[in-house]
């Protein structure tokens, strides 16, 4: 979101930003999944957003669909890198003020929210680095290809646990929708070992923008124009 100024009035900060019209991922997510062309769309733009910041050292961490703002023009936008961290070396400090934040935000038996959407090496407190948005990110479009998040868990101990050692359903098979190859690169995306993982978000851009073209070669084998 583009910052225009910062300054002070009788000693009160203030940021001056754009005027977006639109609304967050979440509440777009509300209504269930979305068709895998619009969210090829959003991911690209996440993916490019992403890799601007990554190249400037910055690393999100807390990207979920709250954070994710979709304006009426179908643009997306990254909100609040109020979490966020600079890099001072390769490696980021540790997440674990992060994850005593998590879990403050939700009432003990509930849904954890930020907390869902962490990758298992910021749920350990490990040095970060921008593979653990990717993770994050890697979530987002599974609950952007299925409607639902893929952990989940009464209390943060059982979310933790989800994070760190199962795997979440495929997203084809909960929504016949999804291509094999969106599955394949949302798997990719939330591979547990940060090794094996996409290692930048210019990468999963290249995938997205790969599976849109192979969807459009499929669409135009499905409907051939008329002679």
């Amino acid at each position: 979101v583009r910052v225009f100024d910062a300054d002070q009035v009788n000693g009160r900060h203030f940021l001056a930003m754009e005027l977006m019209e639109g609304q967050t991922l979440k509440h777009l997510l509300a209504s269930g999944p979305l068709p895998e062309n619009r969210l090829i769309e959003i991911g690209v733009q996440i993916a490019d957003a992403l890799d601007a910041a990554h190249a400037h050292g910055v690393v999100h961490r807390d990207i979920k669909p709250a954070n994710l703002f979709i304006t009426k023009r179908g643009d997306a936008k990254i909100l609040d890198f109020g979490l966020a961290k600079i890099a001072e070396s390769q490696a980021f400090e540790s997440d674990a003020a992060t994850i005593a934040r998590a879990q403050n935000l939700t009432e003990p038996g509930m849904t954890m929210g930020t907390a869902a959407y962490m990758s298992p090496e910021q749920a350990r407190g490990e040095p970060l680095d921008g593979r653990t948005d990717l993770f994050s990110f890697g979530l987002v479009l599974y609950e952007m290809a299925t409607g639902a998040q893929a952990f989940s868990g009464r209390t943060s101990a059982l979310l933790f646990d989800a994070i760190l050692h199962r795997e979440p359903t495929l997203p084809s098979r909960l929504n016949p929708e999804v291509s094999a190859g969106l599955d394949q690169l949302i798997r990719r995306a939330i591979e547990k070992d940060r090794e094996l993982r996409y290692q930048t978000a210019a990468d999963v851009r290249s995938d997205l923008k790969r599976l849109r073209r192979d969807s459009g070669r499929e669409h135009s084998h499905a409907h051939p124009a008329s002679a």
